[in-house]
């Protein structure tokens, strides 16, 4: 039977070790049994380090305020010193002017008198004559001489002074002296001319100098306070301590030898602090016996050795039940995925944490991918709704409760949010940091009308960006928010822009609408300025002037840059017209659209210039595109002055005029080069200093701008057009497109197309 019982728990032992969580939890028990252990032996000891360290610093707060109080003090006593040592009567005494009149005596007394009775810290003061050795005092009055002054010891402090004008100290007071001063004194010397004449002693009232310092609140405390003068004469202690005289004066003596740590006497452990007054001189030591603070201690050990063993047992019931009732799960979980069938799994639950580390993984992977694709499917929404790709209303509804759930189906506003003067906006921030600013400019507008709006943004590219919103509750101003926000823009991001805001709300199958009549009303930009918020009901009927319209349609056929002094006047008298018209905007845009591409477009010597785009001119007002197209006019007659008298410009013409010829055949410098008989540095080099831009440049801006056309006037798939423009792999184009254009063709085919579509209604209408 006894041989039988050990083989028994064996296999009971190897059964339950064999559990993964018993494992665990015999792993977490032997280390908390130690540190719990190790916390209750060590407490005592701790306790005890800890408790000396935390006495130390309110005993030293507690000298320090006390020796302030006595500062204060002593400092107010100095000063009436001063006072006195400068006054004119005492002055008088001390040079023997008054030849120790009655009268100036009398007003020096008088002063004394009126000194000590205002002062209840001042006991008495004196007024030493040092050449007559004579002393007027209070209370004792006039003495001629040394000899018949009852307390005239202590004239000899004139040798202590030394290179100080003032000594506070203690000293004993004569015998049988008729009146009874203090033993503590301020003795301040009176110099005229750089002699000492005098000297004022101020007796201090020891029992009211020592009425406010501070000393344990507890009566027969084992710790005394006390102060030491420059001589280590002690002179003052508390009342209230229990340590005898021989344990006082060696702490003193301890004291003056520097040892301020624990002090052993007698079997006692003491612990010292002291300050010394820079003012005074004096010490302030503070004692404390520790045996009360380690008794203490000790039953801190006991109680925390105690609360540990009671801790231990609690949690050692604590994890049997997390064991038998929470790991409950994991053994679920076990079963769900037909752990226990696995003798390989069947003791380890390592698998199961990598399994579950895998789905926790793939499950925010997911979470992070939906949201992503929701927001850029929100996005790729109202873009194909812009231009024109999602017309399907069936398709439309299906979207909208796909991806705006939340919101509501009508009561929707839509903004159209454009740069200022794009062309200067792009020159004055970096290329790399455009989507930045832009995406600075939508989370201010988001930031400011999300408080009461669901809010929607949609970068299109450029300039612009659309904006949803829709009222969260009631109907609220949305014009004073977006003033707020434009106003935020112009202050932080350092730019203006300009809003186009439908008049109403619409249902979302009609954002398309929307869309367009936001657009229109930000046309209005080219009239009104900058930062301002459009609307298409603040808009009068326009376009009824038949026959300002002819005179600029007239105006616009007739222009050239044969003559470009003429042409700078037909800038300014045709913007002149715009500004004395009633046109809308739609049609200047299209007149001022024509002016632009015999502007730039027919002038290509300079291709650093200021170049606009129809979409850049329509982010402008009338003024700056006057300016621009004067100064591309005013650059050509610069460019001809130069140009006209210089050999190398027919070499340059010649080349470009060869690239035009090959602009679909995959040559490269050598051969544009070769066409003049030059070699490939020095055509570089004329092409350079004529054109202002390399071959390469200039002959890749003309391949570009045959690919425009040809997207916009031809149906013609991408790949055929790169092939058509020298491109032999379509990549390679539409890599280059999107650094010229910053879009991809397509983008610009179907951004273009629109354009195309107004301006054809436009003109269909006038």
């Amino acid at each position: 039977m006894s041989k039988f019982l050990p083989v028994k728990i064996k296999k009971l032992l190897r059964k339950n070790l064999s559990d993964t969580q018993i494992r665990l939890l015999l792993i977490l028990m032997i280390p908390i049994t130690f540190i719990i252990l190790t916390v209750g032996f060590s407490s005592y000891y701790t306790s005890k380090d800890i408790l000396q360290q935390e006495l130390n610093e309110p005993q030293q707060q507690m000298l320090k305020i006390n020796m302030n109080f006595i500062d204060e003090y002593v400092m107010e006593s100095d000063q009436i010193a001063v006072k006195l040592a400068l006054d004119n009567d005492v002055y008088r005494y001390l040079t023997n002017q008054s030849q120790f009149s009655y009268q100036n005596i009398k007003n020096i007394y008088d002063k004394l008198t009126t000194i000590t009775r205002n002062s209840s810290f001042i006991q008495s003061i004196y007024i030493y004559n040092v050449n007559s050795d004579s002393f007027v005092a209070i209370p004792q009055g006039f003495s001629s001489s040394s000899t018949t002054f009852n307390d005239a010891e202590w004239t000899s402090v004139i040798d202590e002074f030394k290179d100080t004008s003032r000594v506070v100290k203690y000293r004993n007071l004569p015998d049988g002296a008729k009146y009874k001063g203090s033993n503590i004194s301020l003795f301040r010397k009176i110099n005229l001319n750089g002699e000492t004449k005098g000297i004022v002693a101020i007796n201090l009232n020891q029992t009211e100098l020592f009425s406010k310092l501070k000393s344990s609140n507890e009566p027969q405390s084992n710790s005394m306070q006390y102060i030491l003068d420059q001589n280590n004469t002690i002179l003052h202690t508390t009342k209230n301590h229990t340590l005898d005289n021989e344990t006082v004066q060696f702490v003193k003596e301890e004291v003056s030898k520097g040892n301020l740590r624990d002090i052993t006497y007698n079997d006692k452990i003491l612990l010292a602090n002291q300050i010394e007054s820079e003012y005074t001189g004096w010490k302030f030591v503070s004692v404390v016996s520790q045996e009360s603070i380690l008794a203490k201690s000790k039953t801190i050990r006991d109680v925390v050795f105690s609360v540990s063993l009671i801790a231990l047992i609690i949690g050692g019931i604590a994890i049997f039940f997390i064991h038998s009732i929470e790991l409950r799960p994991i053994r679920r979980m076990k079963e769900l995925f037909s752990v226990d069938g696995d003798p390989h799994y069947r003791r380890d639950l390592l698998h199961l944490e990598n399994i579950i580390d895998d789905l926790v993984s793939d499950h925010a992977q997911l979470s992070q991918l939906i949201k992503k694709m929701k927001v850029e499917a929100k996005s790729k929404f109202l873009y194909d709704i812009y231009i024109g790709r999602l017309m399907n209303r069936a398709e439309q509804k299906e979207k909208w409760q796909a991806y705006f759930k939340e919101w509501k189906d009508d009561n929707i506003q839509l903004l159209v949010v454009s740069i200022d003067n794009y062309p200067a906006w792009k020159e004055s921030v970096a290329g790399n940091y455009h989507a930045v600013v832009k995406s600075g400019m939508a989370n201010i507008l988001t930031e400011v009308l999300s408080t009461h709006y669901s809010v929607e943004t949609v970068d299109i590219g450029r300039d612009k960006m659309i904006i949803i919103i829709q009222h969260l509750e009631g109907k609220i101003n949305v014009i004073n928010h977006l003033k707020i926000a434009l106003s935020h823009i112009k202050n932080i991001l350092g730019f203006s822009v300009s809003l186009g805001l439908n008049q109403t709300g619409v249902q979302f199958l009609d954002l398309k609408d929307a869309m367009n009549e936001a657009e229109e009303a930000l046309q209005y930009r080219l009239f009104e300025g900058y930062g301002n918020i459009y609307t298409k009901a603040d808009q009068q009927e326009e376009d009824k002037e038949t026959n300002m319209i002819e005179k600029i349609d007239s105006l616009v056929k007739s222009f050239t840059l044969e003559d470009p002094m003429q042409s700078i006047d037909d800038v300014t008298r045709l913007f002149q017209l715009f500004q004395e018209s009633d046109i809308s905007p739609e049609l200047s845009f299209y007149f001022i659209e024509q002016v632009r591409k015999v502007v730039f477009l027919g002038n290509k010597e300079n291709a650093n210039s200021t170049f606009l785009t129809a979409e850049e001119i329509q982010t402008m007002n009338l003024q700056d595109i006057a300016i621009v197209f004067k100064e591309r006019i005013s650059e050509r007659i610069e460019n001809i002055k130069k140009l006209n008298d210089s050999k190398r410009y027919v070499m340059c013409r010649k080349m470009i005029q060869y690239m035009n010829v090959h602009l679909g055949e995959p040559i490269g410098i050598p051969e544009i080069a070769e066409s003049v008989g030059v070699s490939v540095s020095l055509a570089s080099q004329w092409f350079k200093e004529e054109m202002n831009d390399t071959i390469y440049g200039y002959f890749t801006r003309l391949r570009m701008e045959r690919a425009q056309e040809l997207l916009i006037k031809t149906d013609k798939k991408i790949a055929d057009i790169a092939f058509e423009v020298g491109y032999q792999h379509e990549n390679s184009f539409i890599r280059k497109f999107r650094e010229y254009k910053e879009m991809t063709p397509g983008k610009y085919r179907r951004l273009n197309r629109v354009i195309e579509n107004k301006e054809h209604n436009v003109r269909g209408g006038n």
